[in-house]
């Protein structure tokens, strides 16, 4: 929100209709998360950005990203591990313990089927705004010895530049 109204409304930031119609149509990964055509076809230049669902969706992303490192992170120490056993979520646990350290409430599981039994899935505690801007502050000075290594600073640093704008 900090740039100014006609910033990316010129090329090469400019999105038109068209072009989200064609996204949403090219699979995961480059769809530029456009999963599903737009319900409505209102011109881009008529829709004003709503700042509190685009820090809902920012957030959103970036926890979800760090969710996703850690998992990768144990499921990668687990195969090496070769135990046989249940994976383990050290790190997904440091996470979560950080998390709560920060003042809020937080926890992943993993979803089960309707037999009762794990559906590979995962999902974790939905925030609310006030819990979100208190991570937005507090966790990105905790968060790189959570993280794996090559990706650490880089993570750290979109949490930074998402707090000072």
């Amino acid at each position: 929100m900090t740039k100014p109204d006609t910033y990316y409304d010129s090329s090469p930031l400019r999105r038109t209709l068209e072009e989200l119609h064609e996204c949403a149509q090219k699979s995961k990964g480059e769809n530029y998360c456009c999963v599903h055509k737009p319900l409505l076809n209102i011109p881009l230049d008529h829709i004003i950005l709503d700042e509190l669902h685009l820090m809902l969706r920012v957030t959103d992303v970036l926890i979800g990203n760090i969710i996703e490192d850690v998992m990768q992170w144990d499921d990668k120490e687990s195969a090496r591990a070769h135990t046989g056993k249940k994976t383990i979520h050290l790190h997904v646990d440091k996470l979560t313990q950080a998390i709560n350290s920060c003042g809020v409430s937080f926890s992943v599981w993993e979803k089960r089927n309707a037999d009762g039994k794990g559906s590979g899935t995962w999902d974790w505690t939905s925030l609310m705004g006030d819990d979100r801007k208190t991570l937005l502050k507090v966790l990105p000075c905790k968060l790189e010895p959570l993280l794996q290594q090559d990706t650490a600073k880089t993570v750290v640093e979109l949490w930074k530049v998402y707090v000072h704008q």
